[in-house]
């Protein structure tokens, strides 16, 4: 009943608004007044605020005053999200409280189930109920962003629409790329590498893939070239055994050698992999200059610290060898014993 009503109710405000502001003003003027020889529901309706307590864009705007505070305070960007669940579930009790206020204010107006039933139209309804869904999915998707993927893994468990929304691959792309992960938007390869039994077409792939990125160190670091800048990297370590938290923030590449020799059993196929990528945009041509240094010379770039070798791998039989097929540098990391260096060059 409610329902017919207030679909009745919005075809009449079309028309009216169609008017003009002036005229509305008016008609809502007579209205209130019972000066008028429009129709008694039709008026009962203009005499109302345009903007009921339960409507969309009543949600709508209790929802964008909440993402907008949070824009305004850039130190919550990684604050947790408990306020935001307490903003939320304020406001639904609140709008709920109110939406039923108004449904005993629509139901005394309402003389016979006749004449609401006469207003409302099945096509009608699912239309307005589509625009409704996206509507509240598209603020939905919009809190979400603002969720870590703990927050956003309890959220879909709310509900199915909740699901569904929470389940979206741009917001799983989006806590991928934070981790950060920047080259699987452009290195393929590398999805194969981090996982071979990934589906890339897969379209829940990002969701799929977080919890394997969540748990992978990752560092950052400066390449330097006999003492001179190369670039800023993401070092990523792909597998093998743990480095620890500890990672050189400075790999200078001291010694070259030839690819061959990774071939021959210095690195151990079982030896902790890295993966490096530009930390920033601006640090791609750099990394991608010294990739094309190492191949146009056959070699690999050795960095040394006192337990560690740190050795630069271009695209070769041994990055094929080890799951990628990518044009990206790979690293190997030969670990001390208490017999020095294993192969040592």
């Amino acid at each position: 009943m409610l329902h017919g009503v207030a679909e009745g109710s919005t075809r009449k405000r079309s028309r009216v608004v169609m008017e003009g502001d002036d005229g509305l003003q008016d008609i809502q003027d007579d209205a209130r007044s019972g000066n008028s020889d429009r129709p008694e529901e039709e008026m009962s309706v203009l005499a109302k605020p345009l903007w009921s307590p339960d409507s969309v864009p009543r949600m709508e705007s209790e929802l964008k005053g909440l993402i907008e505070y949070v824009r305004r305070k850039p130190q919550l960007s990684d604050a947790n999200a408990a306020f935001m669940r307490d903003s939320l579930r304020t406001m639904l009790i609140k709008c709920t409280r109110e939406a039923e206020l108004a449904f005993e204010t629509e139901s005394s107006i309402v003389d016979s189930p006749s004449r609401s039933s006469s207003i409302s139209g099945d096509d009608s309804k699912d239309e307005n109920t589509a625009v409704e869904w996206y509507a509240v999915h598209d603020i939905l998707e919009a809190v979400f962003r603002y969720l870590s993927a703990k927050d956003l893994s309890v959220a879909r468990g709310v509900s199915k629409d909740w699901n569904k929304c929470g389940s979206k691959p741009s917001l799983w792309k989006q806590l991928c790329l934070r981790q950060p992960w920047r080259s699987l938007e452009t290195d393929r390869a590398l999805w194969s590498l981090i996982d071979p039994m990934l589906d890339v077409k897969d379209p829940d792939v990002w969701r799929k893939v977080y919890p394997t990125l969540a748990r992978r160190k990752w560092w950052r670091c400066k390449l330097m070239k006999t003492n001179k800048f190369v670039c800023n990297l993401i070092v990523h370590q792909i597998d093998g055994e743990s480095l620890g938290d500890n990672f050189p923030s400075t790999l200078t590449v001291e010694r070259r050698f030839a690819l061959m020799h990774l071939t021959l059993a210095m690195l151990p196929i079982n030896s902790p992999l890295l993966y490096f990528e530009p930390e920033t945009d601006g640090d791609k041509e750099g990394l991608e200059g010294f990739i094309q240094y190492l191949i146009r010379r056959d070699r690999a770039g050795l960095a040394l610290e006192q337990h560690r070798r740190y050795i630069f791998i271009p695209p070769c039989d041994y990055s094929r060898d080890r799951r990628y097929e990518g044009k990206s540098l790979l690293g190997g990391v030969q670990l001390s014993s208490a017999h020095g260096f294993q192969n040592n060059i």
